[in-house]
């Protein structure tokens, strides 16, 4: 019998001694191999600085479908990595088990939390209190501030209709007052919204008033969320399945410094704050993305468009149809813009600060434009800092 982990010492002695350790010594001996196995992977990636790689994962937790209901068995596997933030670190403390498309939300929601407090702890030396709602993978409201109850109702109304049966993340403890807000804020008199996951550094006295009828609405705490600044982004390889193979690319750890020398500055805007916020959030949302961003909180979101004219469009509809105030509002590109087209568009609605990257041969006819209208505008070079997420 090869026993690798402490944690197999007591029930080894306990099998043996009931004469019961027949398929413990198979699964003992599996969980052996998978250990040599990832030594052994490790080692071949360091000597060959990377020509070999791969994942050896090891079973945390098993979900109750994949991303579709027929797409079974789903499981959470982990490397069994050091890092305080890996979803294995996250506690469930109520509801059903997990769906895949639950742990998915959980990692998109940790890119774009942790990039909203790298983002103010890099500009502004402080990470504020930080509320985030997202749908389909997306953030549909986010919102900062300097209290816990501001900020929740901020990041709701940022869209009240896409964050029903949505999940949310915050770095505070959720308490009755937040959870009141949650389930009640900007609904018609007599409903409730229903939530589907809810993630905090903890749950005091308030699990029982977000639960649902149907325990649906998960619940994942982890301490660590209250300690978030810029060394809280993963840093760790991203690898991606695609048939026949994986693709392998650096974690996304640019941060955005407004002081940085190479962000290209045309005209001055006091709305920093909002920009950082807009900056984290589109660039931890699918690309082509638009974020329109005011008194820091995320009013309008065009993400995942073809065209960078459409999801300018897009991001001032989702603003219109949730009644915002367009007006003097900011908005991030998470690249270029190739035509004048989409900041003219924006200019036309309000928006006075643009923030993007350069790169384009149009780059000059849109600063040209920005000069002429009096729009701030501030462009980082594309290759530095361009805010694709998630193709």
């Amino acid at each position: 019998i090869v026993v690798c982990n402490q944690e197999d010492r007591k029930k080894v002695i306990e099998a043996l001694k009931k004469g019961e350790e027949g398929n413990l010594i198979n699964e003992l001996a599996a969980k052996a191999e998978a250990v040599v196995a990832d030594y052994c992977l490790t080692s071949a990636r360091y000597h060959s600085k990377r020509d070999y790689d791969g994942l050896v994962g090891f079973i945390k937790k098993n979900c109750r479908y994949g991303e579709n209901a027929w797409q079974t068995p789903a499981r959470l596997l982990s490397v069994r990595s050091n890092d305080i933030l890996a979803l294995d670190k996250f506690k469930q403390v109520a509801g059903l088990e997990p769906s895949y498309n639950n742990l998915v939300e959980l990692d998109r929601l940790l890119q774009t939390i942790t990039h909203i407090a790298a983002g103010f702890d890099v500009n502004f030396s402080k990470v504020p209190f930080i509320a985030v709602g997202s749908k389909h993978g997306n953030a549909c409201g986010a919102a900062v501030g300097n209290n816990a109850i501001e900020v929740t109702k901020k990041m709701i109304s940022g869209n009240p209709l896409s964050i029903f049966g949505g999940n949310i993340i915050v770095n505070f403890p959720i308490n009755e007052e937040v959870a009141d807000i949650l389930i009640n804020y900007l609904m018609p008199k007599g409903q409730r919204r229903l939530l589907d996951l809810i993630i905090a550094p903890s749950f005091d006295n308030s699990i029982s008033l977000l639960q649902r009828k149907t325990d649906y609405c998960r619940f994942l705490v982890n301490p660590e969320l209250e300690r978030l600044n810029q060394s809280s982004l993963d840093s760790g390889f991203l690898s991606r399945c695609v048939r026949g193979g994986f693709l392998s690319q650096p974690n996304y750890i640019f941060v955005l410094n407004l002081q940085d020398p190479q962000l290209e500055k045309i005209g001055d805007s006091n709305k920093e704050e909002d920009l950082i916020l807009a900056w984290a959030v589109g660039s931890t949302s699918n690309s082509n993305t638009i974020i329109l961003a005011k008194n820091k909180c995320i009013i309008g979101s065009g993400v995942g468009q073809q065209d960078r004219v459409g999801a300018c469009k897009l991001a001032v509809l989702r603003a219109e149809e949730a009644n915002h105030d367009i007006q003097d509002s900011v908005a991030y590109s998470d690249s270029f813009f190739p035509f004048i087209d989409g900041s003219e568009f924006l200019y036309k609605k309000g928006i006075r600060t643009i923030l993007a990257s350069s790169g384009s041969i149009g780059d000059k006819k849109v600063k040209a434009f920005c000069k002429e209208k009096g729009l701030a505008l501030y462009m980082i070079p594309d290759k530095v800092g361009r805010g694709f997420y998630n193709h």
